[in-house]
C-alpha cells in the first residue's frame, strides 16, 4: 500500500484503517524480460475504524440484567470468576488481568507528560499451571489482543525494525508486536527465555 501528499502521516503503525485506492502494476528498476512485475494498492483515501464494535446488540432486557448485576456488592469476584470459568482457582490472578482487560484512566499533566492508566503484569509459575489457557481467554475478549513468545522475539521484533526494501531501494521502519497492540494488550509467553538486551528495549514501551 503507498500512501502520497496529503495522506502521508495521516495514521500510525499500530491504527485499524479502512483504505479506498487503485490497484495497478508498478514496473521494477531496469529492464523485466520475465513478465513479473510489483504490484501495489496506491491509497486514494483512508479511514480509522472506530474501536467500538458496532455490531454489538443490546438488547433492553440485557441493559436491565446488568444494572441488576451492578448492585452486587461481590461483582468483582463474580467477574474474575467468569474470566476462564473452566479454570478452578487463580482467584487472583484473574483479578489483574480483569484490571488490565478494563484499563485505568490516563493522565495528562499540564508538563506534558503523561501517566498511562493502564498496569503491566508478570504471571510466574511451574509449567502447566494453565497461565496460557487464562491469556486464551484474554485474547477473545480484549477488542485488540496481539501473543507473541519471548523465545524467538527480539528487541526489534517487538518494538519497531528498519527494513530495506529491494524492490525501491528505499528504507523505513517496520512496526513491531508491541506497536500494532497500541491501546490494546499485548501478551508475551516465556518472557524469561529473551534476553537481557531484548528486555531493556522494550521497558520504554512498558513504561508508556
Amino acid at each position: 500500500m503507498l500512501l502520497q501528499r496529503d495522506l502521508v502521516d495521516s495514521v500510525k503503525p499500530g491504527d485499524r484503517v479502512e483504505v479506498t485506492g487503485v490497484y495497478k502494476t508498478i514496473a521494477n528498476e531496469g529492464s523485466n524480460h520475465n513478465g513479473l512485475f510489483k504490484t501495489c494498492l496506491i491509497a486514494t483515501g483512508i479511514q480509522e475504524i472506530a474501536e467500538i464494535n458496532e455490531d454489538l446488540n443490546i438488547q433492553p432486557n440485557d441493559i436491565k440484567n446488568i444494572r441488576q448485576v451492578s448492585k452486587n456488592d461481590q461483582l468483582f469476584s463474580l467477574m474474575a470468576k467468569s474470566v476462564s470459568p473452566s479454570i478452578e482457582g487463580h482467584l487472583n490472578i484473574k483479578k489483574a488481568l480483569l484490571i488490565q482487560l478494563l484499563g485505568g484512566v490516563e493522565h495528562t499533566l499540564k508538563n506534558g507528560s503523561h501517566l498511562r492508566g493502564d498496569i503491566n503484569v508478570l504471571m510466574v509459575g511451574d509449567p502447566s499451571t494453565a497461565k496460557s489457557q487464562i491469556l486464551r481467554q484474554a485474547f477473545g475478549v480484549a477488542p485488540l489482543c496481539i501473543n507473541t513468545t519471548g523465545r524467538g522475539a527480539s528487541g526489534v521484533g517487538l518494538t519497531a525494525a528498519i527494513v530495506h526494501d529491494r524492490d525501491s531501494g528505499e528504507k523505513h521502519l517496520e512496526a513491531g508486536a508491541m506497536v500494532l497492540a497500541d491501546r490494546g494488550m499485548v501478551c508475551i509467553d516465556e518472557f524469561d527465555k529473551m534476553s537481557d538486551d531484548d528486555r531493556v528495549a522494550i521497558h520504554e514501551v512498558m513504561e508508556q
